[in-house]
């Protein structure tokens, strides 16, 4: 068996080994305060916000434990900026999933995803997704909409932008800690509208807007006990 299979054989093996320690992991177990407010306020700085609503296929998958807010925030000069906050229950099998699954099934393909440094107080590390979709003209055309998402995820005391690195400290401390944490995915979007609104943003503007909104929304809903990775 040449060195690489070696190494194969063993990732295989820790993965499988992965899978079923979840269905060893304790039940029933305590879990803390959240740590975030789930309130997303009415004001941005000069931003304004409206309620979305949540669909009830995605309350269906992911369980009756879990919570939303959502909003839509509009400024003065007409640039749009989703937030979403999910709250998962106890019950990994129906907690929250990372965008990167549902985006298909909404139309878009995912061109890049990257890690992102918010540069503040406590640098928070965000995962960067740069989405497109193809969307109908009246003449029977198409025109591709591109759009930005950030996302993280927030625990009882801590933040991460990584899906597998989430399921290890939920497990950790399920294990050792003896409580389930009560992740919950913050997710901010805005599409990137040069050639689509006259002085639309590009890609570069839309990334400067939403940074800036995030170091914003960041002290507002996160608690002063969670510490940014």
């Amino acid at each position: 068996m040449t060195s690489l299979n070696k190494r194969l054989c063993i990732l295989f093996i820790v993965f499988l080994a992965g899978l079923g320690s979840v269905y060893l992991l304790p039940t029933g177990l305590h879990t803390p305060e959240p740590g975030v407010n789930m309130e997303l306020p009415l004001f941005i700085d000069d931003w304004v916000g409206r309620d979305m609503a949540v669909s009830k296929a995605e309350q269906d998958t992911l369980g009756p434990e879990t919570r939303f807010s959502r909003k839509s925030y509009i400024n003065a000069k007409g640039d749009e900026i989703y937030v979403s906050i999910v709250l998962s229950g106890q019950d990994m099998n129906t907690s929250i999933h990372r965008p990167e699954r549902c985006l298909p099934a909404q139309g878009y393909t995912m061109m890049t995803s990257t890690d992102r440094v918010i540069p503040m107080e406590q640098p928070l590390t965000v995962r960067r997704l740069h989405n497109k979709r193809m969307l109908p003209l009246k003449n029977g055309g198409e025109i591709a909409e591109r759009s930005l998402d950030y996302y993280w995820f927030v625990s009882s005391s801590e933040t991460t932008n990584d899906h597998i690195e989430r399921n290890i400290i939920d497990i950790r401390d399920r294990v050792l800690k003896g409580y389930a944490q009560p992740w919950a995915f913050v997710t901010v979007i805005s599409s990137i509208t040069k050639d689509l609104v006259p002085f639309g943003r590009d890609e570069r503007q839309t990334d400067e807007m939403l940074e800036q909104f995030i170091r914003k929304l960041v002290p507002i809903i996160q608690k002063e006990t969670v510490r940014n990775r």
